[in-house]
C-alpha cells in the first residue's frame, strides 16, 4: 500500500484515539468506530488495436510495455469461427525455432479453437514488457485441426489496478504486429 493510505489511515486512528479519550469520564455517548477502507481495484481499457491479413501457419508477436503493476486481461477476437487461433503471453520475446519448438517459456498458453472471442487473464504483473504472441494454425489434414483462414483480429487490453499512491495515465503501449519470420535456410 502507498505511503499516502498509511498516513490517511495513522491520523484517522490517531483522532478516533482521541475522541475517545474526550469521552472518556463524562456522560456523553464513546463516538463511533472509525473504519477506514481502500477504495474497490478500478479497471480500465487501456489499448485496443486490430489488423487484417493474418494467414494461417504465421505467427504474432506484439510487444506490451506495462508502466503499472495490476491484473491484464486479454480479449482476441477473429473472423472465422472455424479458425484455430492460439494465444500466449510471456515475458520472452521469443525466436521462430522457439515458437515452432515450443520452447518459448510462457506465462500463459490458450492452444484450442475455442472459445471466440478468447479472454485470459494474468496474474498480478509488475511494470516491464511483456508480449503477446498469435499463432493461426495451418489446417493438419490428419486430425482436423487448423484452417486455411486469413484472418483479421481485433484486441483489447484491460488493466485492473489496485489503490496506491502512484497513478499512471499510460499504463499500456501496445507495440505495432510483427510478423515472427522463419529462419532462413
Amino acid at each position: 500500500m502507498g505511503t499516502g493510505f498509511r498516513s490517511f489511515v495513522r491520523v484517522a486512528l490517531a483522532g478516533a484515539l482521541v475522541l475517545a479519550l474526550v469521552g472518556c469520564g463524562s456522560e456523553s455517548p464513546v463516538p463511533p468506530m472509525v473504519v477506514v477502507t481502500p477504495p474497490p481495484p478500478a479497471r480500465g481499457i487501456y489499448a485496443s488495436s486490430s489488423f487484417q491479413n493474418f494467414q494461417s501457419d504465421v505467427w504474432i508477436s506484439i510487444e506490451l510495455l506495462l508502466s503499472q503493476k495490476g491484473v491484464l486481461d486479454i480479449t482476441v477476437d477473429w473472423t472465422f469461427a472455424d479458425t484455430w487461433m492460439y494465444v500466449y503471453f510471456g515475458k520472452t520475446n521469443c525466436d521462430y525455432s522457439q515458437l515452432a519448438n515450443r520452447e518459448c517459456p510462457f506465462l500463459i498458453k490458450s492452444e484450442t479453437q475455442l472459445p471466440k472471442p478468447r479472454v485470459l487473464y494474468t496474474s498480478m504483473l509488475d511494470p516491464g514488457t511483456y508480449y503477446l504472441v498469435l499463432y493461426n494454425v495451418p489446417r493438419d489434414p490428419r486430425t482436423g485441426k487448423g484452417s486455411d483462414n486469413t484472418e483479421a483480429v481485433s484486441l483489447q487490453l484491460g488493466l485492473t489496478v489496485t489503490a496506491s499512491g502512484e497513478r499512471s495515465t499510460d499504463a499500456v503501449h501496445l507495440g505495432r504486429p510483427v510478423v515472427v519470420p522463419p529462419p532462413r535456410l
